[in-house]
């Protein structure tokens, strides 16, 4: 594949069904820390630790300066009950007021997102969107939203909404038609966002989980990384969310996968499977890991797109071929839609 094939592999690819897989690398693009910043700032606010929690810290810290990422610590060293929640109070401490800043921005039509921009080239799937995502900031729903899409978050309501998968994707009908005697709901375009790791709107309260738009003095619902997120993956609302999302990764006619690691079993497995059994699939990465690059090469039809050493231009790996070609920066999603769809 030369890079005119990797042009048109592009341009062919955002069809009917379509399924998007989203990490935190296209939340970092946009301007939300990361894993590393995370980690920081946790080792920062460790002081306020005491006990047991505080001596397990020091263990987790132990392994961060020694080099490890922030999820392969926590795998090594499981937090406690109570220092996950530590965890999860500071990740929103550091997150939400930069996820604020950037919403607002883009409400004032200061910026646009990359995610805005790639969805408003490509064809709206009249079965609606799936988007897959572990990030629990809301960038990709005001994205959607800022393109003229439906967000369907499997809840309904704003301020107190019940999770309802069934209800929520009613919320998008605009009117009903007859085709050859068959009766058809038309829905205004939508994306169905899936976050099997929770969102900053998802409230729990009790044993009463709720969506909520506004800041609540309630305990968000995340599921930080380590092992405790595949014991509370198979919570309510989790459960359903991963369920429905290997459930779009195993009907998908064709998959985008953009600032996705690799590293969630929950979501992992099944996408990985259909990679190697050939559905066409387009990888975007900053900076793709070498299982990344393997995946691609050893994928039937896969093209993996990443930073070129060439820069700015672009890395593709694919089955039987590797090459660097100077220009556009193509791995990011914002350039790709606005060089390539029309």
């Amino acid at each position: 594949m030369n890079y005119v094939a990797l042009v048109k592999f592009a341009q062919e690819h955002f069809t009917d069904g379509l399924a998007l897989v989203i990490g935190s690398g296209l939340s970092s693009a946009e301007g939300l820390p990361g894993m590393p910043a995370l980690a920081t700032h946790l080792t920062n606010e460790s002081s306020e630790l005491k006990g047991t929690d505080a001596t397990l810290w020091s263990q987790i810290k132990a392994l961060l300066n020694a080099g490890e990422g922030l999820e392969a610590a926590l795998l090594h060293r499981p937090p406690s009950d109570t220092l996950e929640l530590w965890i999860a109070q500071k990740t929103c401490e550091l997150l939400i007021p930069q996820e604020r800043a950037i919403m607002s921005a883009v409400i004032r039509r200061e910026r646009t997102l990359r995610l805005t921009t790639f969805l408003t080239k490509i064809l709206k799937p009249t079965a609606g969107l799936p988007i897959l995502t572990p990030n629990y900031d809301r960038l990709i729903e005001v994205a959607c939203e800022m393109a003229g899409f439906h967000v369907d978050s499997t809840a309904v309501g704003h301020y107190a909404g019940e999770f309802d998968h069934v209800r929520s994707c009613m919320g998008s009908c605009r009117g009903i038609t007859s085709r050859a005697k068959i009766t058809v709901l038309d829905h205004f375009p939508r994306a169905i966002v899936l976050k099997p790791h929770g969102s900053f709107d998802w409230y729990q309260f009790g044993t009463d989980v709720r969506r909520c738009s506004l800041d609540l003095d309630a305990e968000r619902l995340i599921i930080t990384p380590g092992l405790n997120k595949y014991r509370a993956g198979y919570n309510s609302p989790f459960d359903k969310h991963r369920e429905l999302a290997n459930d779009h990764i195993r009907q998908a006619g064709r998959l985008l996968i953009v600032g996705y690691g690799f590293n969630d079993d929950h979501l992992q497995n099944h996408l990985v499977k259909r990679i190697r059994d050939g559905t066409p699939t387009l990888i975007l990465s900053r900076t793709a890991s070498a299982k990344v690059e393997a995946l691609a090469e050893e994928s039937p039809r896969c093209v993996c797109l990443s930073n070129s050493p060439i820069s700015p231009g672009v890395l593709m790996v694919t089955k039987g071929h590797r090459f660097e070609h100077p220009g556009q920066d193509l791995w990011d999603l914002g350039i790709m839609a606005r060089e390539l769809l029309t």
